[in-house]
């Protein structure tokens, strides 16, 4: 171990005066069991939007092959038909539910 090695690491190890201060932070931080309690909460609200979005995209489109012809309608920009519409629905759906995925803390 080189001089700088060893002075550093005795260095790092002396405390340093904080008058309370770490301790007070610490106080104020969440405790672990309440973070982990509801760990499993935001991934079942994100995955049950989705689905609900998408079920109800899918039970108020039309029925039959008028969803994939909506979005070959959708490829020559004709957004007007039923099915187009239902497509915009479904992506829309699922573009929702990445965005709440992607900004929930």
């Amino acid at each position: 171990m080189s001089d700088l090695d060893r002075l550093l690491r005795n260095d790092a190890r002396t405390e340093l005066p904080d008058d309370g201060f770490t301790s007070r932070v610490l106080g104020t931080l969440p405790s672990v069991r309440a973070r982990s309690e509801r760990a499993w909460l935001k991934p079942v609200l994100v995955m049950g939007s989705a689905a609900l979005g998408s079920g109800l995209a899918v039970a108020l489109s039309p029925v039959g092959t008028a969803l994939l012809s909506g979005f070959q309608d959708l490829m020559y920009l004709r957004t007007g038909s039923p099915g187009a519409i239902a497509g915009i629905a479904i992506c829309g759906a699922l573009l929702v539910s990445a965005l709440v995925l992607a900004f929930e803390e």
